[in-house]
């Protein structure tokens, strides 16, 4: 990408994009629910990692804006524009890889979050298999002692981009749940042969409060 390109993405495109998604977003209609002690809005009293799926980003960027939460954005082109964004929405984002050699990554997400921040991680990230499950989440809530909230994000109207992760994008007027399982605890001297076991048990978690959300907001 040029000089020209690049600030005509970031100066122009990325700000209108936002002021547009702002507006629409003003028209949502969403909720929490098994939320109670578990989020910024509920009255919390500790600070999670949230897991979710790369498909569910702009509803939790959105949603979430403006808490005391820290994120990660990957090193490629399209994490910058992540980054770009989630800023602009009051995120606070640590660039590089939870799961490629990225141990630079994780111990930024852990400063942050010993200053008491929620750290917020897509789990398929940041290519996928989109609604697989990778280490990374797993390695920071190991590093960092603190349990994994597996949540998600559902509506009754949206349209999905042609991406790896059919990202998701809300519509006017849409009706949509954020749902939360249990936490999950990882030891702090999990050996790498147990690592299948808690991917696994985040994986089923996540498959189950997704279902549940999709059934929510068909009613």
């Amino acid at each position: 990408m040029n000089k020209f390109s690049e600030f005509l993405l970031k100066k122009i495109l990325i700000p209108i994009c936002i002021f547009i998604f702002k507006i629409i977003a003003s028209t949502y209609r969403i909720k929490e629910i098994n939320a109670y002690k578990i989020t910024p809005y509920q009255g919390k009293e500790r600070n999670y990692i949230y897991g979710f799926y790369h498909s569910q980003l702009l509803a939790h960027i959105y949603f979430y804006r403006n808490t005391k939460m820290v994120s990660l954005a990957s090193l490629h082109r399209d994490g910058e524009i992540a980054a770009i964004v989630a800023q602009k929405f009051g995120i606070t984002i640590v660039r590089g890889s939870s799961t490629r050699g990225g141990v630079e990554a994780l111990l930024g997400l852990k400063k942050y979050i010993n200053e008491g921040y929620d750290a917020a991680l897509t789990v398929d990230g940041p290519r996928g298999p989109a609604g697989k499950v990778n280490n990374g989440v797993i390695y920071l809530a190991k590093l960092t002692g603190r349990e994994i909230i597996p949540c998600c994000f559902a509506c009754d109207r949206n349209i999905r981009l042609k991406s790896w992760d059919r990202f998701m994008i809300p519509l006017p007027f849409s009706k949509g749940v954020f749902n939360f399982g249990r936490p999950i605890k990882i030891p702090e001297d999990l050996k790498e042969k147990d690592i299948d076991f808690y991917r696994e048990k985040i994986q089923k978690e996540l498959n189950r409060i997704n279902k549940e959300a999709e059934e929510k907001v068909k009613k």
